[in-house]
């Protein structure tokens, strides 16, 4: 750092060129928006399973309404109206009209 040979401790009181060599900036430039981040990660990891399982489907002639939860419909889903509506299986599970 070129300061350094004006000032050798950067601590001269008033210089603002000792005062800006002592300013850092970390690796993260990301921690105001951190839960985003968290978020849209977990999701792409989510897809590591959704996407074959929606290919899957698809390749099976189903249209599934997207690919989030692709894995977890090809799992439970029973019919075709099932896949293809997707309602909430654990909800119709609780109400006793699924299995």
């Amino acid at each position: 750092m070129k300061h350094r040979e004006t000032h050798p401790n950067l601590d001269v009181e008033g210089c603002f060129g000792c005062r800006v060599s002592l300013v850092h900036v970390g690796p993260n430039s990301t921690t105001t928006r951190g839960a985003a981040v968290s978020q849209t990660e977990q999701k792409a990891r989510g897809w590591d399973k959704d996407m074959p399982a929606y290919r899957r489907l698809r390749k099976q002639g189903y249209q599934p309404r997207g690919i989030d939860g692709s894995a977890r419909l090809e799992a439970t889903a029973t019919s075709a109206a099932q896949i293809e509506s997707r309602p909430d299986i654990e909800k119709l599970v609780a109400r006793g009209v699924a299995e």
